[in-house]
């Protein structure tokens, strides 16, 4: 028998939201923006070194955004020497020193704010939340790659019907 809440998608939301405006939080202080912090770690933790165009492919996927969006974000980050490539623009683009020391202070700041909150929450519930997030997560993801884009204009809404109110 179920004692608790179901996770469903509105607590999943509600965890996501208040995890992210936290993150928000730390990132604002540190002035960079949620897409330029997933480019800075996709660029320093993939095991495989990433050309620029790999790079803003992983970023696109990631932040589930077009290239040209993702590129944008990667020239920002060598616009502001976060992010550098060799000399003539072919290899891999690596983290700057600067770019690192950001990723670094931005990662202690928010990794010492979740240890304080999540303190206290069985490590087991943690571990069976961590693989149940990780396969829904995955089957999103699924889902999303089967879906056709979503038209520009978006759903369109149907007219009220005549009497009615808004």
């Amino acid at each position: 028998m179920t004692t608790g809440p179901i996770l469903d998608p509105r607590v999943l939301g509600r965890a996501e939201t208040a995890h992210r405006a936290l993150l928000d939080a730390v990132l604002g202080e540190a002035g960079a923006t949620h897409q330029q912090w997933i480019a800075l770690n996709i660029s320093t933790l993939s095991p495989t070194e990433l050309d620029r165009d790999r790079l803003v492919a992983r970023l696109a996927i990631a932040t589930k955004v077009d290239r040209h969006s993702a590129g944008v974000v990667v020239a920002e980050l060598l616009a502001a020497e976060l992010l550098a490539v060799p000399p003539g623009g072919c290899g891999p683009v690596r983290a700057t020193a600067e770019g690192l020391e950001l990723q670094r202070r931005i990662r202690g700041v928010f990794d010492e704010a979740i240890a304080r909150l999540y303190l206290g929450i069985p490590a087991e519930d943690l571990t069976v939340l961590s693989r149940t997030l990780i396969e829904i997560t995955a089957r999103i993801d699924a889902e999303l790659v089967q879906r056709p884009p979503a038209r520009q204009a978006g759903w369109p809404i149907p007219p009220a019907a005549p009497g009615s109110s808004m």
